[in-house]
């Protein structure tokens, strides 16, 4: 057991290290608009970094809980897509660990995870270590920021830590041409749906319809 959750822990760490300065940046911005007991308890709670984020920046500004709670839901639909793919390699799974692999689901446990699923070396507890790796990592540079954030130079680029990590993530992922016509595809119909859509909406379209057409492609090619 203990060596399957820190295999997950392992393959996650390099990661969870890039994801630090992100955390970093939401304890000092989060600082600003709540207790530091109230934002420390978001990330523990919510953990959902660019939720998080984006919930302390509207809070900042004056938005109300109302808008801040429906921005947050939505910015975290993608979670919706990212489980479904998850449970495809998880039909054996106790249900104890239902509610911990949910909660601790992120966009780079789900990239190393689904990693290790497709090379036959991942299971549930890989799955739990991983996200765990990333839950650590966020309370601990949360408190960073909480507490030495205000004191940090500024211009060091805090702010990009996470899309760069996002994009790096890709690069897991994608494994053949078909991986890349759908994430070429679902980028450039982010781009068009954007002026039509609210932006937390468009990258979910897009990723629907991209995947969509996707399977449809895999369906319909010659089984060799």
């Amino acid at each position: 057991m203990w060596q399957r959750l820190t295999d997950g822990v392992r393959a996650t760490l390099p990661l969870a290290l890039g994801v630090a300065p992100f955390g970093i940046a939401y304890g000092t911005v989060a600082g600003e608009a709540m207790m530091p007991w109230q934002a420390s308890l978001m990330s523990v709670t919510v953990f959902a970094g660019t939720a998080q984020f984006v919930t302390a920046s509207m809070l900042s500004q004056g938005a109300g809980h109302f808008a801040v709670l429906i921005t947050g839901l939505l910015i975290n639909m993608r979670m919706v897509l990212m489980s479904a793919s998850l449970a495809a390699h998880l039909d054996d799974m106790p249900r104890v660990l239902y509610i911990p692999m949910a909660h601790l689901l992120t966009d780079e446990s789900f990239a190393v995870s689904v990693a290790a699923f497709e090379k036959r070396t991942g299971d549930p507890l890989f799955v739990v270590g991983s996200g765990l790796a990333i839950f650590i990592t966020w309370q601990m540079t949360t408190a960073l920021g909480l507490g030495f954030g205000t004191q940090l130079p500024t211009g060091l680029g805090l702010e990009y830590a996470l899309p760069a990590s996002l994009i790096c993530l890709l690069f897991l992922l994608i494994q053949d041409c078909l991986s890349i016509a759908i994430s070429g595809l679902a980028a450039l119909l982010s781009l068009i749906l954007l002026p039509l859509l609210p932006s937390t909406w468009s990258p979910l379209v897009a990723t629907l319809i991209a995947v969509t057409l996707g399977v449809i492609w895999k369906q319909w090619q010659p089984r060799g």
